[in-house]
């Protein structure tokens, strides 16, 4: 006779036990300062393993058929703009997603009761697929798209591209922070408050571009994402059983506000605006209709009965979309050769739209692109980095470069803290690292590495050059009358240095994550 599902899962669980010959909390690798011994668990969901596996096949199954008939058919070029821009964004994709895999399963030796450890053991094994359905895509625009230089190099690229950075500053956070924190960035603000403005809306840019393929990777990990945000709620209410978690609660979540702006919010909105030629809604519009709305003005208001206040930082965070794709698209394209794919500089099409969806845009990001044009021929020897000064100091805690909100009037600053000298791309930024200083602590940076190297050297070094070992990867321009070779970065007598730091801000005039002042 069939058990009932509630019956059948609660003789499953009582399979967990406690070993007698530890204690119970020595068999866990890593104690969280949050308070969860005692503590009733909400179970997110009831799942047997024979049922998500025979779920998943389905999926997979559905999804690796559209990806089959798409290398059979050839169904016309997707946007060049998009396919090149994927050689970046693809890449950044897959490690996102293999570090969240891994973090679950340092979630599932940490967290001690088996409800949660049950709904994180899953999401590990969903987080491993994600990591591989992007490998598969990028396998597949490896074959299929006519240049495939930067797909063949992209998880290097992943690690040592000075855009990347963000992206592994943001994972390496998750990962080394408090078990607890780490399902409170993950669940709560990477895959709840911007999964659907990610997965979603990426989706429906990816179709619009004729990319079918990517379309299809998007929205197969979507339909995972639910669980995911489940495994975030459940933790949280949770440990907010307990009074003494609502201000270590309250920390965690300021800080990831802020920390997910910059990182995941930043990326989208790159992505949205600059590596699409047929757009619908602005990355400004997607990010207010699908984080601040949903996310802040739904989700985030559950939390209120259990005496948590909204995000300090909100409103900055909200200023900062008017700025934010245009601020980041002047470093991508200004950095073009520390990159590994072709840019697609901006048309006048471009232009009325920006300047439609963000009114003064030409008045502030004009003389950029107008910059840009006169730099993309190799034989003027002349490249838009020189025009722009070099390249900007990076934040010491996110990565960003400190050029935001825009690069004329960005709130980057040196501070000092522990008797040294730091650099934040921001207020928020520097409040994080005055609370948690041994977090942030970093080796060796970019300049470290390239500080005085001729820019020819610095890109060869990276493994940005083609298969010739002269043509680079990176191009200002889809289709120039020639790619750049490393001979014309020569030319251009170019050398990277390390750029003085920004002015140095009071400390003590900082309010941190948790409303006190230092």
């Amino acid at each position: 006779m069939t058990l009932q599902i509630t019956k059948a899962y609660d003789r499953v669980k009582a399979i967990d036990w406690n070993p007698s010959y530890i204690e119970t909390d020595e068999k866990y690798l890593e104690q969280s300062r949050f308070f969860v011994k005692d503590l009733k668990p909400v179970d997110p969901f009831k799942t047997f393993i024979r049922e998500y596996f025979k779920m998943e096949q389905e999926k997979e199954n559905r999804h690796y058929s559209v990806l089959e008939a798409s290398s059979r058919l050839h169904q016309g070029q997707a946007e060049a703009r998009w396919m090149e821009g994927m050689k970046f964004g693809l890449s950044n994709f897959a490690f996102v997603e293999y570090s969240a895999g891994r973090q679950m399963g340092r979630m599932a030796r940490s967290v001690a009761p088996v409800e949660l450890r049950q709904g994180y053991m899953m999401q590990m094994i969903d987080e491993m697929r994600h990591a591989q359905l992007e490998l598969n895509n990028l396998r597949h625009n490896m074959r299929t798209w006519h240049d495939p230089a930067g797909y063949d190099i992209a998880l290097k690229g992943a690690g040592n591209n000075v855009g990347s950075g963000m992206f592994r500053a943001m994972m390496e956070d998750c990962t080394t922070c408090d078990p607890i924190e780490t399902a409170i960035s993950l669940q709560v603000f990477l895959e709840t408050a911007y999964s659907n403005v990610f997965f979603v809306g990426l989706s429906s840019a990816a179709v619009a571009q004729g990319d079918h393929t990517m379309a299809s990777t998007f929205l197969t990990i979507q339909s995972d994402e639910a669980r995911h945000m489940a495994n975030g709620w459940a933790t949280l209410v949770t440990v907010l059983q307990d009074d003494r978690n609502v201000p270590l609660v309250q920390e965690v979540l300021d800080k990831w506000s802020w920390r997910a702006h910059v990182s995941f919010g930043l990326g989208n909105a790159l992505f949205q605006d600059y590596f699409t030629k047929k757009r619908t809604e602005s990355a400004k519009e997607a990010s207010l209709r699908w984080v601040y709305d949903e996310f802040y003005g739904g989700f985030y208001q559950k939390l209120e009965r259990y005496g948590i206040r909204p995000p300090p930082r909100l409103d900055e965070q909200m200023a900062e979309l008017d700025d934010l794709s245009h601020a980041a698209a002047v470093y991508i394209f200004g950095a073009w050769p520390f990159f590994y794919h072709r840019a697609d500089p901006m048309t006048a099409e471009d232009m009325e739209w920006f300047e439609k969806k963000y009114p003064g845009w030409y008045s502030r990001y004009g003389w950029f692109w107008e910059a840009y044009n006169k730099c993309k021929d190799p034989d003027d020897k002349q490249i838009i980095l020189a025009q722009l000064g070099g390249l900007p100091n990076f934040c010491e805690v996110c990565q960003r470069p400190l050029i935001f909100p825009t690069p004329a009037t960005h709130s980057g600053r040196s501070f000092m803290h522990g008797g040294k000298a730091h650099i934040a791309c921001s207020p928020g930024c520097q409040a994080i690292y005055i609370n948690d200083p041994q977090h942030y602590q970093t080796d060796r940076g970019f300049y470290d590495l390239y500080h005085d190297k001729e820019l020819s050297e610095v890109v060869d070094h990276m493994g940005y050059v083609r298969d010739d070992g002269e043509t680079l990867i990176g191009q200002p321009e889809l289709n120039g009358k020639r790619m750049w070779r490393r001979e014309d970065l020569r030319r251009c007598d170019f050398v990277v240095k390390r750029p003085e730091p920004p002015p140095f801000v009071d400390g003590s005039l900082i309010v941190t994550a948790t409303g006190g002042r230092h």
